[in-house]
């Protein structure tokens, strides 16, 4: 006789992914806010991303513009963190990406070596 299917438990590959929030900033201004949303990726190191401005429909509204990760900071809750009021996990909730305009990149790398040669005199 054929068992009956169980049913799906939760499972770690069949929950969906947690969302933080993305906040993208300039790497030489760090006041400056490019973006902020909920993201269940994060970027890494090197990655190039697209910034979009869409309208109300989710239509581009303005041209793209292309940024280069420079630094990715998670905010993690220590072990002396209260749990949320809500009940919910203590979780990692905000990551700061920090980027440079993909064009200043050979600027920053030119800088960067006058940098390491002038220690390097030293």
């Amino acid at each position: 006789m054929a068992r009956a299917a169980s049913p799906l438990r939760a499972d770690s590959r069949l929950r969906p992914p947690s969302m933080i929030t993305l906040r993208v900033v300039r790497h030489d201004n760090h006041d400056q806010l490019l973006a902020e949303c909920l993201s269940s990726v994060l970027p890494v190191r090197g990655e190039v991303l697209q910034l979009d401005v869409t309208d109300r429909d989710g239509m581009p509204a303005a041209p793209s513009t292309l940024w280069r990760v420079v630094s990715v900071t998670l905010h993690v809750p220590s072990l002396r963190s209260q749990p949320p009021r809500d009940g919910s996990a203590i979780a990692v909730k905000i990551a700061e990406v920090a980027v440079l305009a993909d064009s200043d990149l050979p600027v920053a790398n030119v800088m960067r070596a006058r940098e390491a040669l002038s220690e390097s005199i030293l």
